[in-house]
């Protein structure tokens, strides 16, 4: 094993740290010792010697902004008649005064790789009238992608966020854990670049295509956008979409093609996508072969070979770029008639499937071409390409394959035909409140369209909604799916997440059969459950799965395809697109461009930003850090924030025992001022006290999701009465982890040391009793967690009562943890009248559940 070099990760916990591997031979080599400018220095000196400033071509600043929203909201026609209006002509000064005029101004700005479009004819085989073959003539736009690579790798505002070097990286000195994350993390980077010359550097391709419906009523317009963006950028930030790291290649045709006969119609399709990405792709082949000398971010020339590594799509697009029939594996050759089966098959093979298609186009007929399901596609696009091994490029599908495939389509399903349709939807109905969980208020059934946040959020409660109502079998495989489910999407993975990811699909497919007994399935021959075979092999060679979701591809077609189309008059549209997207790629050009001079405001853009989104901002927060000090226990403070002032004022003991439950509260409070002073003066039922509505615990950041904090909110939120036509809401009083052994928690992971309670009401010590360095909180205890349920694998609790009264305490808010979630036990049959808003008082007993966010399930399960 090579010396293995610690690296600091200040976003880990101290028991996680990166040791790395480097590459043995010199990787990124600048081939010349001086720099060269990048593309935002040369803009800047251009602007220097013109003497213009940054908002040129547009007069100021408040001009460049208003061009910028124009751009972004209004179309051409509307634009028009915006700058032609005597309110914006007389009094704004505009240096443009109409639509033309303004678009003048936007295509001077600076542009990125230009468009090209080139006509492909399909030949058909059918004839006209006149009795000659006909044919159809369509239009292919695209860019080179050598030249869409240039642009990324040059770009300034990704120089921090770029690697260029392969490399292992272990949990510990020894090297046994092995960590994948991002791609150059992965072996195909590495493997890859073995067969290299010494200094060269890889660009990992990573494509994306899907079809697209781009008219609703009018008409059947559709588009087939390319995507292209490199594995050099972490994937946290080419997963952003208002970075733009993600740039559109090309449109493909989405013809009819009436020139052929049914028989060959689809075949003809599946040759002319082919034809069509070797075209767009043809420059690729020479510079994977030879390298392309490139500017980089950090101004230096470096050596790059441009290298097809991963590729994104749907089932059915991954057998067309794999040549192969629907109903076989994109990646392996097992019998199309064995999915169901857990042993794994011979990989595909780009030699062997060449000179098997080239064989069949020469009249052999070879029994591979039938066995292995391949289609009568001579030429495809990835032929040529060096060093690419197209069936390893495809990479596991989580929306389609996970969310809405092998959960939602088939396990949702069997688990409906078990337990019954409306005693599910009853459950559902009845599942306890969390901030941010969808309740299904109607239950599932009655929903007729799915997106993956549904999938997602029936996942977050799956587990301990069919919990009581199935045999032991039947929970395990569904434990087994729900932890497969969760592994997976992890953002770092280790050999030991992948070793848990493996066992969870092994015990899937040693308990299945439980459902045949049941007779709900005859067989288990799904692509999608084959297709979880290939999980492992995909993140160990291209890292964790977050890298390549097919939610982004469908996110980028708002940008790039719908809002594109709606700016076209309809007709000839593509052309329209390309010039409406190479417009707004100067406009996000420019953005970057002006970002990049001025650094410190783009900081306070973003921060400003993720307040905007994150849905537990309050307005007037107050912030409790790690430089406050402990409270009298000794433990050291959480970090929270919560409002400056408590907007309940005044609240009396009465009414915290009517409407807060808080009825233990006086003695509570009595024993917390004992604890804290030798003689403090003691609370009574005369006393009032100013009361918040919720605080938000911030947990640092999980390393197996990303480098973002996690905000958890805790409400403690009174009834509100009907008034008049508003409607009114129950009272909500969430449940959280609190330290309850201060030593076991410093000194072991995972929840130890933490136990559940229900937050009643979290208050202001008044003046008068003392001061405390934090807001208090008035809790009701659970019992301790004990060993987890051998069957669910989560814990079991119950409320802990004193006296056949609830176990009360008053608590620092400093020893609040994070929130949780309990789901009440249902048992075979749902009790009636349980409800989402009683279920916490109703039910005997709870489940502490793991699954109401990929952090909780992580640190309940990842040690």
């Amino acid at each position: 094993m090579p010396t293995l070099e610690e690296v600091d990760d200040i976003d880990a916990p101290p028991k996680l740290q990166r040791y790395i591997e480097p590459f043995p031979r010199p990787v990124a080599t600048p081939v010349r010792t001086s720099k060269e400018k990048t593309k935002f220095e040369i803009l800047l000196e251009n602007q220097i010697r013109n003497g213009t400033d940054q908002w040129a071509p547009f007069a100021n600043q408040e001009e460049w902004e208003l061009a910028v929203w124009l751009m972004k909201n209004v179309g051409q026609t509307s634009t028009d008649e915006f700058l032609k209006l005597p309110a914006t002509r007389d009094r704004m000064n505009l240096s443009f005064h109409n639509n033309r005029s303004f678009l003048k101004r936007v295509d001077a700005l600076p542009t990125g790789p230009n468009w090209e479009c080139e006509i492909v004819t399909a030949p058909g085989d059918q004839c006209g009238e006149d009795g000659e073959i006909v044919g159809e003539d369509m239009e292919l736009w695209y860019r080179d992608p050598v030249e869409c690579i240039k642009e990324l790798l040059s770009n300034p505002a990704f120089k921090d966020s770029i690697s260029y070097v392969p490399e292992r990286v272990y949990t510990s000195s020894d090297g046994d854990d092995r960590i994948y994350d991002e791609m150059w993390t992965g072996d195909w980077w590495w493997d890859t670049q073995t067969k290299l010359p010494d200094g060269a550097a890889i660009a990992p391709l990573i494509l994306a295509s899907d079809k697209t419906q781009l008219s609703q009523f009018q008409g059947d317009k559709k588009a087939w956008p390319v995507y292209l963006t490199l594995g050099n950028i972490s994937k946290e930030i080419r997963r952003r979409p208002s970075v733009h790291a993600t740039v559109l290649l090309g449109y493909l045709p989405v013809p009819k093609l009436q020139c052929y006969s049914d028989a060959t119609r689809s075949l003809a399709g599946y040759r002319l996508f082919h034809h069509c990405m070797g075209k767009i792709l043809a420059s690729l082949v020479e510079a994977g072969k030879t390298g392309v000398e490139m500017v980089c971010a950090d101004g230096f020339v470096r050596l790059i070979y441009p290298i097809l590594a991963a590729y994104v799509a749907d089932y059915p697009e991954q057998c067309l770029v794999s040549c192969c029939m629907e109903n076989c594996c994109p990646r392996c050759t097992v019998d199309p008639n064995n999915h169901g089966n857990s042993t794994p098959s011979p990989d595909r093979d780009v030699p062997s499937t060449l000179e098997t298609l080239y064989a069949q186009e020469h009249g052999c007929e070879p029994e591979k071409f039938t066995r292995d399901g391949i289609r009568a596609i001579y030429k495809p696009f990835w032929r040529n390409l060096p060093h690419c091994n197209i069936f390893g490029c495809f990479t596991p599908d989580l929306l389609h394959q996970l969310h809405k495939g092998f959960f939602k389509d088939h396990i949702v399903k069997w688990c409906t035909s078990l337990v019954g349709e409306d005693e599910l939807d009853a459950r559902f109905k009845a599942m306890s409140g969390y901030p941010g969980l969808r309740h299904f208020s109607k239950g599932i059934s009655s929903i007729s369209q799915w997106t993956g946040t549904e999938h997602r959020e029936m996942q977050r409660v799956f587990l301990g909604v069919i919990a009581g109502s199935v045999d032991q079998d039947v929970l395990t495989v569904m434990r087994a799916a729900l932890d497969f489910i969760y592994y997976a999407q992890l953002q770092m993975q280790t050999s030991t997440t992948l070793a848990a990811l493996k066992t969870c699909l092994a015990t899937f497919h040693r308990f299945k059969d439980i459902f045949i007994k049941y007779e709900i399935r005859k067989h288990f021959n799904i692509p999608k459950i084959h297709s979880l075979l290939h999980y492992f092999a995909s993140i160990q060679a291209l890292g964790s799965n977050d890298g390549y979701n097919s939610e982004s591809p469908e996110r980028l077609h708002i940008d790039f395809a719908k809002d594109a189309f709606r700016a076209s008059n309809k007709k000839d549209y593509h052309e329209q697109m390309a010039l409406w997207l190479q417009r707004r790629e100067a406009m996000w050009q420019c953005e970057a461009y002006i970002a990049w001079l001025n650094p410190q405001q783009q900081a306070a853009d973003e921060h400003e930003l993720s307040n905007i989104n994150d849905p537990d901002n309050l307005n007037d927060l107050d912030t409790n850090d790690q430089a406050n000090p402990h409270d009298a226990s000794g433990v050291d403070p959480t970090s929270y924030r919560i409002a400056k002032t408590p907007p309940l004022r005044g609240v009396t003991v009465q009414h915290l025992f009517e409407h807060f439950g808080a009825t233990n509260f006086i003695p509570a409070l009595t024993s917390f001022l004992q604890q804290q002073q030798s003689h403090p003066l003691l609370p009574n039922t005369s006393d009032r006290f100013d009361l918040y509505k919720q605080i938000i615990i911030t947990l640092p950041p999980n390393t197996f999701l990303n480098s973002q904090k996690i905000s958890n909110r805790i409400r403690t939120s009174p009834a509100v009465p009907p008034r008049g036509r508003k409607k009114g809401s129950p009272g909500v009083f969430d449940t959280a982890l609190i330290i309850d052994d201060p030593m076991e928690y410093r000194s072991r992971s995972g929840l130890a040391g933490l136990r559940v309670a229900q937050v009643r009401a979290i208050f202001l010590l008044p003046s008068y009793f003392g001061t405390h360095p934090h807001p208090l909180a008035y809790v009701e205890w659970f019992t301790s967690l004990g060993a987890p349920d051998p069957q669910t694998g989560m814990y079991v609790i119950n409320r802990s009562t004193r006296q056949h009264r609830p176990n009360g305490t008053v608590i620092s808010t400093a020893r609040i943890v994070r929130g949780c979630h309990l789901m009440g036990q249902f048992g075979n049959t749902i009790a009636k009248g349980w409800t989402t808003d009683n279920i916490l008082d109703k039910a005997k007993n709870f489940y502490l559940n793991p699954y109401i966010h990929v952090d909780t399930f992580t640190t309940a399960n990842i040690n």
